[in-house]
């Protein structure tokens, strides 16, 4: 009972750390963006105020969630890479370890993409993880395109850190 209770705070720590990991990553990250992702106007970039932005932010329909769409030159410099939510043959699912991205309240996310360079953030329930490989209990379809590669500049952009 003991080794159970002290494995059970040992994993609350690790989630913790990896909470605060990811946060420290995504503040540097979107620093970096702000900083190197933003070229003399250009044609692959969106222009509102007078400079190129690498990241255009948007409402989705549920208003829950902020629809994020990547320039091409910013998805290159973050080498932003897709993959797919995979099954087991027990019929898991299973995404890249790193798509999933924890916020500061330790919930599990990764970023889905119906569209090229086009991101929304879903919520995602781990089951277990194994090496590189997350096994899902809650999650997208398989087949579902999801983030495989950029997730926490990804989300920087999403909240605007560093801006």
């Amino acid at each position: 009972m003991i080794a159970k209770r002290h494995i059970s705070i040992l994993i609350k720590r690790e989630n913790l750390l990896m909470a605060r990991l990811s946060m420290f990553a995504v503040a540097m990250s979107a620093a970096c963006l702000t900083m190197s992702c933003v070229p003399a106007l250009s044609g692959d970039a969106a222009v509102t105020t007078g400079k190129a932005t690498p990241a255009r932010v948007e409402a989705t329909l549920d208003g829950k969630h902020k629809k994020i769409t990547l320039t091409p030159k910013a998805a290159e410099r973050l080498g932003i890479q897709i993959d797919e939510v995979r099954e087991d043959p027990s019929g898991r699912r299973i995404v890249p370890y790193t798509s999933v991205f924890y916020d500061l309240s330790g919930k599990t996310w990764v970023y889905v993409s119906a569209e090229p360079l086009i991101f929304v953030r879903g919520a995602v329930e781990i089951d277990t993880i194994k090496g590189d490989n997350v096994y899902l209990s809650e999650g997208p379809p398989v087949g579902t395109k999801v983030l495989a590669a950029g997730v926490p500049q990804v989300f920087g952009a999403e909240v605007k850190v560093g801006h």
